[in-house]
């Protein structure tokens, strides 16, 4: 990893699991719709003055598939989780990358 940059792609594990389902009203607000399919994926991580959560999360059983980003605060700020964004029209095959 390069200073700054993103960690490699991880398979999804328990925290992001919980990380994903914390964020996913605020996900389907900005989306405008409902997802009855909430799966994370993989993830890459970005330290900052707290952490950049990029995570490929598959929204419909067709593959559909959107990337997350997601801050986590510090612990002294609250270590509080906020959508920052979201890309559309991902699939499965889609690399995660900074945005």
């Amino acid at each position: 990893m390069k200073c700054g940059g993103t960690s490699d792609a991880k398979p999804a594990n328990d925290e992001i699991r919980a990380i994903v389902t914390q964020v996913k009203g605020a996900v389907e607000d900005h989306a405008k719709k409902s997802y009855s399919v909430f799966e994370p994926h993989s993830y890459t991580t970005q330290v900052v003055a707290g952490t950049n959560y990029f995570v490929k999360v598959k929204v419909a059983d067709d593959g559909e598939h959107v990337h997350l980003r997601v801050h986590k605060s510090l612990p002294h700020a609250g270590g509080e989780l906020s959508l920052h964004s979201i890309q559309h029209s991902k699939t499965e095959a889609c690399p995660i990358e900074h945005f």
